[in-house]
């Protein structure tokens, strides 16, 4: 890799961590998709996985065009040890075969629904990498490269959003599932209703009251 000055070798580094990341949701996804049931989820994670792998050839070749190349482990000063295209892997299979394990011993609602909310976590985190990176490529003029952040980070919010809404959906289903009806409807404050009667029975007794106080002016 050719020497680059201090603008393109932390580009390079950033871009690397995101090209990580990418490989780990890469796999992670894909073992979600295998355990996924619900049809309209397992449609939009296949959609989500076309996007991940996309993401990873473009940023991959916006590494190379700034002079770097697309690491498989910590090439740079500073980089963690957990990166690169091959650690991201080796920490989604970890992940996968957590996952596995729990769909094992929990409902299919269950399983749905934490295999929701890592995506959701992982979304999130790739939405502060992609704002980072397209924060410094603006600040020091790489139109190019913050174009490409900020069309990735679009997808990962649009991603997002889609999990948020879904978490809900899928927190009713593990309702349906595991809790009674007879145990879901909405319980009263005690609290409320003993106001609502020392109010009524304050509005009678000033009632009675003047009512008496009248009678005796008769």
């Amino acid at each position: 890799m050719p020497d680059l000055n201090e603008r393109d070798t932390k580009l390079v580094q950033w871009l690397n961590e995101a090209h990580a990341k990418e490989a780990e949701l890469e796999a992670a996804l894909t073992a979600h998709i295998a355990l996924t049931q619900k049809q309209s989820y397992k449609k939009r994670l296949r959609k989500h996985l076309t996007e991940t792998k996309a993401h990873k050839r473009h940023v991959a070749a916006r590494i190379k065009k700034l002079g770097g190349s697309a690491t498989t482990g910590p090439a740079l000063p500073g980089v963690p040890t957990a990166v690169g295209e091959a650690a991201g892997k080796a920490v989604a299979a970890v992940k996968g075969q957590v996952g596995t394990a729990r769909a094992v011993v929990t409902n299919q609602a269950e399983t749905h629904l934490r295999n929701v909310q890592e995506e959701l976590r992982e979304e999130h985190v790739e939405i502060a990498i992609y704002s980072r990176i397209q924060t410094f490529a603006e600040t020091v003029g790489d139109k190019d490269t913050a174009a490409l952040a900020r069309s990735i980070r679009r997808d990962e919010e649009r991603m997002a959003k889609f999990l948020d809404a879904e978490l809900a959906r899928l927190v009713k289903d593990v309702v349906r599932a595991e809790v009674p009806r007879a145990q879901r409807t909405a319980r009263r404050s005690p609290r409320r209703t003993t106001a609502r009667r020392t109010t009524t029975s304050s509005r009678n007794g000033r009632g009675s009251t003047t009512r008496r106080t009248a009678s005796a002016r008769s």
